[in-house]
C-alpha cells in the first residue's frame, strides 16, 4: 500500500463530494492526497475555494499511488471540453489494475475517455443528458449509491460517504460502514433519477451539441 490518493480536479470540482473520504483517509490510515490538474494553475471549487495543484496530468505515475478520484462539478463544460484532460484519463484505457474513483457528474468524463465502455456504472447526472451523450452507454447504468465494475468505482453525489467506505475497503482498509456520520442504508430507487425540464432539455443540446447522439 503506498498510502497515498491522487485528486484530479478541474474548474468547479466539488469539494463536499470527497471531502468526508480526504478526512477518513488522512486521519485515519495517515494517507496523503496530492492534487493533480492538467496545468499548474489555481483552481476554483464549485463551493469558491482555490486549490493549487502539485502535479500536472504530464507528472502523474500511477505506480506512485493506490487510486486515482474525481469529483463532481457544478458546471460540466470546462472539464468536458479540456482535451488534455480526457487525454490523460484515455491514458488509462489499457490499465485495468489501478483503482478509478469517480463521483456524482465525473463518470461523464470517465465515459468521455471510453473508460466506462462496458461497465456498469452510477452518476448524478440527469436521466436526458445519459441518453442524449453519444460516449454514455445508458442501459449499462444502475440507480444504485456506488458500483464497483473491474477498477472503476461510481458512485451518486449524495452517497459521498458510501463512496468513501467502499473505497477504503476496496483498497484493503478495514471500515466499518457506519464510520462516517450521515451514513445513509434505506436508498430507493428514485433517489438517483433526476429529469430535465423542457426548458432545461432545450438548452442542454444547444450548448453540448458537439457532444450528442444525432438529433
Amino acid at each position: 500500500m503506498k498510502k497515498r490518493l491522487a485528486l484530479l480536479i478541474y474548474p468547479e470540482f466539488s469539494l463536499q463530494e470527497i471531502a468526508n473520504l480526504l478526512r477518513l483517509f488522512r486521519w485515519k490510515y495517515d494517507t496523503v492526497t496530492d492534487i493533480i490538474y492538467t496545468e499548474k494553475t489555481v483552481v476554483k471549487s464549485e463551493e469558491g475555494i482555490t486549490v493549487m495543484p502539485v502535479k500536472t496530468c504530464d507528472e502523474f505515475s500511477p505506480e506512485d499511488y493506490d487510486c486515482l478520484l474525481l469529483s463532481g462539478c457544478s458546471d460540466i463544460r470546462m472539464a468536458l471540453r479540456n482535451q488534455k484532460l480526457n487525454t490523460f484519463l484515455k491514458s488509462f484505457k489499457d490499465n485495468t489494475d489501478f483503482i478509478i474513483a469517480a463521483i456524482c457528474s465525473a463518470p461523464l468524463f470517465l465515459a468521455h475517455a471510453g473508460l466506462l465502455r462496458g461497465k456498469k456504472y452510477t452518476d448524478s447526472l440527469f436521466m436526458e443528458m445519459r441518453s442524449l451523450f453519444y460516449f454514455i452507454e445508458e442501459e449499462n447504468f444502475l440507480p444504485l449509491p456506488v458500483v464497483e465494475d473491474g477498477n472503476i468505482i461510481t458512485a451518486n453525489g449524495a452517497a459521498f460517504n458510501d463512496f468513501a467506505v467502499h473505497l477504503a475497503k476496496k483498497l484493503g482498509y478495514e471500515c466499518q460502514s457506519p464510520i462516517l456520520s450521515g451514513y445513509i442504508e434505506d436508498w430507493k430507487k428514485n433517489d438517483y433519477l433526476h429529469h430535465l425540464t423542457t426548458e432545461e432539455q432545450e438548452n442542454f443540446v444547444k450548448e453540448f451539441q458537439n457532444f450528442l447522439c444525432n438529433q
